[in-house]
């Protein structure tokens, strides 16, 4: 056995101790409802525990290698320094949280309904018993599940609004150890609703926190959501969110994510297209330079008439790490789904890694799916093109670079997004640049 195997024989989880020390003094505590979910997901979790390489899911991803032992349960930040997200600009109703706690919602919106987890009891409102804790909280995201399990502050969002824009701000500030926080963030949206979600995630100082979010999202018959989400955090950081999607007849989900920080970052995304008629658009930029940007789909198509869109590209330098793995799942009876996804990743140097997994598992006959992947380096003849007509070779990468990821952003998201997400690409750029001198 590797030294790191007998550590783990021979110690308990720290996730496993912090539940069997603290449950009873976590929110809703005593809530019979909530006691048994919570209790269901520390059971999930327990199947694989902190996930190693020998979990199929994680292979290219060594969660349980990259986090301290010492890491303890985070608690709030008093008189926290005030920080704006990357959208800041954009309008739109704020709920801010400051190391993983709900700190402030700033602003209103007609139609949205926010209430904050921290303070869960008897009284919480009836929607949030309906929904809270049925999603991204299974086996097969372990991360998920111990959020909420350990949850100890988040967010429920009700939306009714035809037309609602809401950001959700991540702010992690420095801390002086090593700590783990489990946040949950619930968005129910009503029939017929629409709400255009900004989210980011970004922090300072050097420590090696681990950020574990687990996010619920539900979408009633017709309900629409775009989500825009940016994870900027400290090169030091460790940052795992798990989404779990339920969209009904006619629902619409449409995202672009972007990683962009942390030492290792992992989002794991599960959407199960319920209802006919629905349907999901990703896309998911990454641009790792030293350390793992990981991004997991699994996407469930349910009933018949369902489609979904997947596209990932990666820009990768110095000794950085993009992982892309994606299953389509088209079940029994699922007839007329139509699925396709494509990962492409560039390297720009030959210490980088890319690790591609597309998966097609098909149950049902009359369907249209597909997959593909390209990993490659700069095309020469591109280079030289440019090169020859007088643009410097810095500035010629650069410009094949952005005209590989704008295909992934410029047909996806209005110009006020599209700057504010450039901003920030063009400064992980700019550092794996750096990284390549």
């Amino acid at each position: 056995m590797t030294a790191l195997a007998v550590k783990q024989a021979l110690e308990p989880d720290l996730f496993q101790e912090d539940f069997a020390a603290h449950a009873a003094n976590l929110p809703g505590a005593g809530l019979s409802w909530l006691d048994k979910r919570r209790a269901e997901a520390m059971k999930a979790f327990n199947a694989t525990g902190v996930p190693t390489r020998r979990v199929e899911a994680w292979k290219y991803t060594d969660l349980s290698a990259a986090l301290s032992d010492t890491l303890a349960p985070a608690s709030r930040v008093r008189d926290a320094a005030e920080g704006e997200g990357a959208f800041a600009d954009i309008p739109g109703a704020r709920v801010v949280f400051v190391g993983g706690f709900f700190h402030a919602a700033e602003g209103s919106e007609a139609g949205v309904e926010i209430f904050d987890l921290s303070t869960i009891d008897a009284s919480t409102p009836g929607w949030v018993r309906d929904h809270l804790g049925l999603l991204a909280t299974g086996a097969e995201q372990p991360l998920g599940a111990a959020s909420l399990a350990l949850m100890r502050s988040g967010a429920a969002i009700r939306v009714r609004s035809p037309n609602a824009a809401l950001h959700l701000d991540f702010l992690n500030p420095f801390r002086r150890s090593d700590v783990v926080s489990h946040t949950r963030v619930l968005i129910a949206i009503e029939e017929g609703g629409s709400l255009r979600l900004m989210e980011s995630h970004t922090g300072e100082g050097t420590d090696q926190t681990l950020a574990n979010i687990g996010m619920e999202f539900v979408l009633m018959p017709g309900a629409k959501l775009e989500h825009v989400r940016l994870q900027a955090e400290t090169p030091a950081a460790r940052h795992i969110t798990s989404i779990g999607a339920r969209l009904a007849r006619n629902a619409d989900y449409r995202a672009l994510y972007a990683a962009l920080g942390a030492h290792l970052s992992r989002l794991d995304v599960r959407i199960r297209l319920e209802g006919e008629g629905a349907q999901a658009s990703l896309r998911n930029i990454a641009a790792p330079h030293e350390g793992i940007a990981d991004i997991t789909t699994v996407m469930d198509h349910a009933s018949p008439h369902t489609t979904s869109r997947q596209l990932f590209k990666s820009v990768v330098g110095g000794t950085g790490k993009s992982v892309n793995q994606g299953r389509v799942l088209v079940r029994e009876g699922a007839v007329k789904s139509d699925s396709h996804q494509l990962f492409k990743s560039l390297l720009l140097s030959p210490r980088a890694e890319c690790d591609a997994k597309p998966e097609l598992e098909i149950f049902a006959d009359d369907v249209i799916c597909g997959h593909g992947t390209a990993i490659g380096a700069l095309d020469d003849d591109a280079l030289f093109y440019l090169r020859s007509r007088g643009v410097p070779e810095p500035e010629a990468k650069e410009l094949l670079i952005q005209a590989f990821l704008e295909d992934a952003i410029g047909d996806f998201v209005d110009p006020a997004v599209h700057g504010a997400l450039w901003q920030r690409l063009d400064g992980a750029l700019k550092a794996m640049e750096q990284t390549e001198r």
